[in-house]
Parts: structure tokens; sequence; C-alpha cells
């Protein structure tokens, strides 16, 4: 009898052994624990890894915002990554230990000095070297997760940008002046305009206190000399006389009241045909590339209106003296040369 059980028991043995259905439903129940698993680490990996280009996007962007404002830094970068949806943006002084948290994104922004040249790329930016032209942003931040929180450890997102800012133009010509005397400044100024010049003291302080856009200047004297369609550059190639130049100044956005009555004034009775190359009185280097009306982040070119009128006047006189009576004016002395 029990012979026979144990015979029962090895052919049932044998058949569980021998028959192959649903071995494929088995093995798929077996693996597919694993597969999602694999699945999950997959689908967050890949998330963290388009999270973490997109952080650097940003803090790109933040440190050539900041790099622009130097004088705010924190507040620029705070604001750019806040408007690009980087979640409670906080700030990192010096000395502090802020830790990321879901939610809460770390930055340190460094100002410092930026120098281009033959020494090791990470040896160019100088934190905390004055005079700043360059700031280094740090971002810290934990990614969104998905499904493989609990399969493995969370990892901390970290991004790096330096910016710098170099100077493409640079225009500064004239001087601010304690007193003026209105009867010397006509004087002058009419004798390398080689016409009679009215202007009152009050319209000398204006141009004086004008300051112009030389961007916008260039503009209006394209206007001035029927170009379009060119940079500025092209425009800076061309020649102008006097008047066009002082025509272009008084047209400046900006620029107030008297400071352009003035300078109409000076462009109406401006006689001479003497065309002042461009080139000799303005240069922007690499920002003469751009378009006309186009304008470098950042940067602003300014200068004198009374200092580009005298220094276009001088041009246009060229080496010629100037003979001018001044003995009313300055008592003992009768003429000046």
């Amino acid at each position: 009898m029990l012979l026979h059980a144990c015979n029962g028991i090895g052919r049932l043995a044998r058949l569980m052994l021998s028959d192959r259905k649903a071995n494929f439903t088995v093995m798929a129940a077996l693996s597919a624990p694993v597969a999602l698993a694999l699945a999950a680490v997959a689908i967050d990996e890949a998330s963290i890894y388009t999270e973490r280009r997109e952080a650097q996007a940003m803090v790109d962007l933040a440190a050539i915002t900041a790099a622009s404002n130097m004088t705010n830094v924190n507040t620029a970068v705070v604001t750019t990554l806040t408007d690009n949806g980087m979640p409670g943006v906080v700030v990192q002084s010096s000395g502090q230990t802020i830790e990321p948290a879901v939610g809460k994104t770390v930055v340190t922004v460094t100002p410092g000095r930026y120098v281009a040249s033959g020494a090791n790329v990470g040896q160019r930016f100088q934190a905390s070297i004055t005079p700043y032209n360059a700031v280094r942003v740090t971002l810290k931040k934990i990614p969104a997760r998905y499904f493989a929180s609990s399969l493995i450890p969370t990892p901390v997102i970290g991004t790096q940008a330096t910016a710098s800012m170099t100077p493409q133009a640079t225009f500064s010509v004239g001087s601010r002046l304690a007193s003026l005397d209105g009867g010397i400044l006509n004087a002058l100024l009419g004798g390398l305009l080689g016409s009679n010049i009215s202007l009152s003291v009050m319209d000398y302080n204006a141009l004086i206190s004008a300051d112009v856009s030389v961007l916008s200047f260039v503009d209006g004297l394209a206007t001035q000399l029927n170009l379009t369609g060119v940079s500025y550059s092209d425009v800076l190639a061309s020649k102008a006389t006097v008047g066009q130049i002082a025509t272009a100044m008084a047209n400046v956005p900006g620029l107030g009241n008297t400071a352009k009555v003035a300078l109409q004034t000076i462009a109406s009775k401006s006689t001479s045909t003497v065309q002042i190359p461009l080139s000799h009185l303005v240069d922007l280097g690499s920002v003469g590339k751009l378009g006309l009306g186009q304008r470098p982040a950042g940067l602003g070119v300014d200068a004198s209106a009374l200092g580009m009128l005298t220094a276009a006047a001088g041009l246009a006189n060229g080496s010629k003296q100037v003979d001018v009576a001044l003995g009313a004016t300055i008592p003992g002395v009768l003429s000046t040369t």
C-alpha cells in the first residue's frame, strides 16, 4: 500500500515537471516587480537629468542678469530664477550653510573679477576682487521624484555659472565746469564754427548737464545722412557736418527742452560745410556690428552734449587756430588765440 502511494506521488511529480504549460505567466509574475522597479528608476533618472539641464539654463541666465546689475546682484538672481519658475529661492550668504529641501532652492551669489588670460579657466574668476566685473552663481535644489524615491536616495542637483560684463565701448569728452561765462563760450564756440553764436549761460548749463545716448545719436545721424538698413559701424564710416551732428543730438530722446533748443540754434547758425569723419568722433568697438536700433544688454553709452559738440567743432576746424576777441570779457586781455 505504501509502495503504491509512493509510486503515485512520483508519477504526479514527473507530470508536473514535464508540463510546460503557463511557464510564461509564472516567469512574468516573478519578473514583473523587477521590471517595474527598473522602469521607476529610469523614469526618475530621466526626470532628474531634464531638471538638471533646466536648472543650468536658469543659472546661466541669472548670472548674466546679475553681471548686468552689479550694484544689486542678489535681487537680480532671485528675480530671474523666480520669474522662470524656480521655487522658494533663498540666497545663502558667506558663512551660512543652508540645506536645500523640497520647494526650497538655495543659491550662492559671489561677485568678483574675471580676467580673460592664459590662465586655466577655473582660475580666471577671482571671488570678491574689486573692481567687480563678473558674478558666479551656484544653485542647489532637490529634484522632483515620482516613483523611485523608496528605491534610491534622493540626489541634490548642483549647478554653477559665471558671467562677466566686458565694456564694449567707452566715451568721455568734456568736463563739468564750476562756473560759466556765456560771452567767452559764445566767442570760443563761434570761432570754432565760424559763425556768430549767442547762447545764454542757462543754455550752456543745460548742454553741460545733458547726457546724450551715443547709440541714439548715431541713429539720428543715420536719418540725417539718409542711411537705412546699415550697422552703427557703417554710419560711423560716413562723414557729417557740425550742423548735422547738432541736429542729430537735438533729436535724441529724453533730452531737456533747453538743451534741445540750444542745439537746434547751433545747428541753424553753423554755416560750415566741412564734413567730419564720424569715426574720429565716436568709436563703438564691437558694438558697431549691431544694426541701427539694436542695443547690447547691460551697456549704456552716454556723453556730454557740449563735449561732443565742441569735439565735433574742433574736428571741423582742423589745425586752424581760433582768434577770439575777449577784451570786453577778460580785463587786460585783448585777444586769445
